[in-house]
């Protein structure tokens, strides 16, 4: 059958219209404020997909309109292209990541909404951890965005990473208060992070009064922490689950702990019955931390601590330990120098290896978010090739369930972790 074409009568062709690129097209008009009274940022036509799909952020260049002078941080709703809401969250015009969605309906963002948050991420960690020392919030995975507390017993430590959390932090405080009451409430807003924000960096105690150092009780040992100027929080809660993996094999092993900062895997494995252990950092006062811990719980014939650059440690001591631990700094700070970072996780995992007696186990990490697994166990092969040693992965670890892992945000999957056997 031979196809016809519909005669629908003369087309009439319009004149000197602008292209949708023209520079004569006035810009978008911002949208009155919803009924919440917020104001309204409207994404480009075809941007909203990612968040669709259950991403938090939205980036500046997928922003068609906003009000004009809106000030970092201000609760804003977020409209597709086609006018239907993604849902209310922060909004900074001075950030990369100009959005951060709280919720998909148009809500108010008041006490009892950051309260309830923080109840059900509560009730999340109480269902793992027997203890009270956990982080309680880790940001867009407990649907709080740029948000992080951890809890050290009776002492909350608050983290903010971005303007929005900043401008809503008397709420924070105010939610804390209501579910019970605490020694004290710090303030840590000291990470770089904040600087892509462009955020000011500041310590201080938010509500009541902190001892130096602060006192604890995680997977049985009293540990020491300075929540003040220790790294990050004062303690990396995120390598609980591998501490214990690692503290598994050490029962009549000798222990190198490098990077060790407060003695987390070191005094784990000391507790486990590790022969000794050999704690290396560059920070004096992270070792002093770990010693004071030793002592508290026994543990001090047993570890030694070396206050010493980790990698020149590696390269000019030639003793050999059953189990080696290697859980580096975030070397890949971004893209722009992860090959350089993969290249030091190269130079590190092989000069580990090397440290390894036969039969025995290295431990690895990388708390880089810019590399990959796919990647990190690609090193772990070279590094095996090039320090001449046959490996077997037993383990593969990463973040504790306190760090839970939002599917459809790759960004909060960031540990990676790997146990040896090596021959």
């Amino acid at each position: 059958m031979t196809s016809r074409r519909i005669n629908k009568g003369p087309r009439r062709l319009k004149k000197n219209v602008p292209s949708p690129q023209s520079p004569t097209l006035k810009q978008p008009v911002p949208l009155p404020a919803g009924p919440s009274g917020l104001p309204t940022i409207q994404l480009r036509h075809n941007e909203d997909r990612r968040v669709r799909r259950g991403h938090l952020w939205v980036f500046s260049n997928e922003v068609s309109s906003a009000p004009a002078d809106l000030t970092p941080g201000t609760l804003v709703r977020f409209l597709t292209g086609r006018e239907e809401l993604l849902g209310v969250g922060y909004y900074n015009p001075r950030s990369l990541i100009a959005g951060r969605l709280l919720d998909r309906r148009e809500t108010l963002v008041d006490a009892e909404f950051i309260a309830s948050r923080l109840r059900r991420a509560l009730d999340l960690r109480q269902r793992f951890f027997q203890d009270d020392a956990y982080r309680w919030v880790f940001g867009e995975s407990d649907d709080l965005p740029g948000l992080v507390i951890d809890r050290y017993g009776d002492v909350c430590v608050v983290e903010s990473f971005s303007a929005g959390v900043d401008r809503l932090l008397p709420l924070v405080v105010e939610a804390l208060e209501s579910i019970q009451p605490w020694k004290a409430i710090v303030l840590r807003n000291d990470a770089s992070a904040r600087r892509l924000e462009h955020l000011p960096s500041e310590i201080r105690v938010l509500t009541g009064t902190v001892d130096t150092p602060h006192w604890f009780t995680s997977d049985g040992l009293d540990w020491a922490a300075d929540l003040l100027q220790g790294q990050k929080t004062g303690f990396f809660f995120d390598q609980r689950l591998n501490r214990t993996a690692v503290a598994s094999l050490a029962k009549g092993r000798s222990v190198l702990d490098v990077f060790c900062h407060t003695g987390g895997f070191g005094l784990l494995s000391a507790k486990a019955g590790a022969s000794r252990v050999v704690g290396v950092d560059s920070s004096a006062p992270a070792l002093a931390l770990a010693q004071l811990t030793a002592e508290k719980n026994g543990l001090t014939p047993l570890c030694t601590w070396e206050n010493a650059d980790a990698f020149e440690h590696l390269l000019t001591h030639s003793e050999t330990f059953g189990l080696v631990v290697v859980d580096p700094p975030r070397l890949a700070v971004s893209k722009n120098n992860l090959s350089d970072a993969l290249k030091a996780y190269l130079r590190l995992n092989t000069l580990a290896l090397r440290r390894v007696s036969g039969g025995g186990f290295l431990a690895s990490a990388s708390c880089s978010g810019h590399v990959t697994r796919e990647e990190f166990r690609q090193v772990l092969s070279r590094a095996a090739h090039e320090s001449g040693r046959k490996v077997k992965i037993v383990f593969q670890g990463g973040q504790g369930p306190d760090h839970p892992i939002r599917p459809s945000m790759p960004e909060t999957d960031y540990l990676k972790f790997a146990l040896m056997h090596v021959l």
